[in-house]
Order: structure tokens, then C-alpha cells, then sequence
């Protein structure tokens, strides 16, 4: 599903000392389909932003469209159930929102809650379990008993398992370790793939701005500061590093061999291979 925003104004705490303006005349079209990094220095607007998307938060002014659904700015008639159906959001900490008996009851109590049979819903379970990464005798155990990463897992099987056509991720491998993050970014991105879901990432990590996404947005102070591919957006290292955001480490390497070697160009590589194939190449000529 297209996701437009138009001229959207939003507004925390109005009419107190406290207030504060999040967004301001934010436009933006997320194409269908598309998976889109969205990257900002604390306090851009990034969690406001995507709130908006499966209307936890409803513009102060403009309008919010997701698919079908339209968000209006003091138009109270919205189908959230429906929307919320469609729209899958992964907090930052999603073992936090645990609270069934079980592994199942937590994984089905969205699909049960949007009208799918218990039936269906304890199918979609077991299907999902191995997707996650985690066994399906799992089921019948209880949350609270599994160590924090299954426990991500599980809470994570339980937004897929309403099959939503948007997913929005909200810093989904905060606190993980190197080796964790890539696998939970990996299951995301597969699934992104194989479901053809509009996929919306927020996070801090440039590397995984660069290596999953087909577009990149830059928000500063609740604006747009930067939409487009990852060389247009790298390429502006200079503004980044002035609104408080960093290069991918590839790139940033790849710059300092150019300072060291005095070289013109260097290529922008986003994953290992590329700046060792290149490394390579340079000390061959280097040494010829």
C-alpha cells in the first residue's frame, strides 16, 4: 500500500509550556512495496513520523493516507481497526508488549483480535515459529521463561502473524549484539521479499540504512532534510555530520584511504567485499 503524507503539522502537548512542534508541513509519498530507512539524530521526528502511520498519533493539520485508509486532521471517523490490521509496527523493545499464558496465546491474540479463527490463528503460529528462528515446542511455554532474544522473537511472530501490508520497524535491533542485529535485520528483509510488504525501518545504524533499503530519509528537527538512494544521500557527508549523523563505516574507510593515498575518487562500497575488492586492487597497482 502507498503511504502519502501531505502538509502534516503535529504538535506534542498544545497550549502548555511544553509545547512542542514534531512535524512541520511534512510531505512524503512511500511507494507500495518499497522498503524505506528513515534516519534522524534524537528528536527529528522519526518515532512521530511513524506513529502517524497506523494512527497512534492523528495529524494536528493535513492529511495521512495509508492504502484506503485516510487520516484528517480533525476528522475523528477512521477505521484504526482495519488500519491497524493492515499496518504491522515493531516497537524498539517489542518483549516489552508480552503478556499472554503462552507463546501461542501471545502470537495469536492479533489474528483472533482482527476476526481470524483460533484455528487458523494457531496455524499461522506454528508456521511462523521457524521463521523467527525458534522451535515450535516452544508454543506451550511461557514467554517469560525464554531468554530476552526469543523473547523478541516471539513478540515479533505475533505482529507477522496478521500478515500486514505494511511493517514498520522502530529500532527493531536496539541493545542486540552484531551478530543479532544481522539476523533479525536478515528475517525482516526476507520477509520484506517474499510478502512484498511496504517495509519503513527506523534506525540509527547507517549500514543497515545502506545495505536494506531502496530509499533513505533524512529528518531533521521534523522536517525532511534528504529523500533519495544511498549514493545521493552518502554523498552529502558534510550536512550529515552537521545535523548530528555519520557515514556508513565502509564509506567513512573508504574516505580516509582516499585522504592517506591523495586519490581523486574512491568508489561507495556498503558491505565488506566491495571495499576489500577495492583495497585489494589499490595496493596491486601500488605495487606494479
Amino acid at each position: 500500500m502507498d503511504i502519502v503524507f501531505s502538509q502534516v503539522d503535529y504538535c506534542y502537548m498544545v497550549g502548555t509550556p511544553f509545547e512542542k512542534v514534531a512535524l512541520k508541513d511534512f510531505s512524503i509519498t512511500i511507494p507500495s512495496g518499497s522498503f524505506t530507512a528513515v534516519i534522524g539524530h534524537t528528536g527529528s521526528g522519526k518515532s512521530t513520523f511513524i506513529q502517524h502511520i497506523n494512527g497512534l498519533l492523528r495529524p494536528s493539520s493535513g492529511t495521512v493516507q495509508v492504502g484506503p485508509y485516510t487520516i484528517k486532521a480533525g476528522e475523528k471517523k477512521v477505521d484504526l481497526k482495519g488500519l491497524r490490521k493492515k499496518v504491522g509496527l515493531v516497537f524498539q523493545y517489542p518483549e516489552h508488549q508480552l503478556f499472554e499464558e503462552t507463546v501461542e496465546k501471545d502470537i495469536c491474540f492479533g489474528p483472533i483480535n482482527f476476526g481470524l479463527s483460533k484455528e487458523k490463528a494457531v496455524q499461522r503460529a506454528k508456521e511462523l515459529m521457524p521463521l523467527v528462528g525458534l522451535q515450535e515446542e516452544l508454543l506451550t511455554v511461557s514467554p517469560f521463561q525464554l531468554s530476552g532474544g526469543q523473547m523478541r522473537r516471539v513478540a515479533i511472530a505475533g505482529v507477522l502473524a496478521s500478515r500486514p501490508s505494511v511493517l514498520v520497524l522502530d529500532e527493531p535491533a536496539a541493545s542486540l549484539d552484531p551478530e543479532g542485529r544481522e539476523n533479525m535485520m536478515n528475517l525482516f528483509h526476507d520477509y520484506h521479499k517474499t510478502q512484498k510488504t511496504t517495509t519503513i525501518l527506523v534506525t540509527h545504524h547507517m549500514e543497515d540504512a545502506a545495505k536494506y533499503a531502496d530509499q533513505i530519509v533524512v529528518l531533521h528537527n521534523g522536517m525532511i532534510e534528504m529523500i533519495g538512494g544511498r549514493e545521493l544521500i552518502f554523498e552529502r557527508a558534510s550536512r550529515l555530520n552537521e545535523i548530528g549523523l555519520d557515514l556508513p563505516k565502509s564509506v567513512r574507510f573508504l574516505q580516509d584511504v582516499k585522504t592517506q593515498f591523495n586519490l581523486k575518487k574512491v568508489p561507495m562500497e556498503f558491505d565488506v567485499k566491495g571495499t576489500s575488492d577495492f583495497i585489494g586492487e589499490l595496493f596491486k597497482k601500488k605495487g606494479e
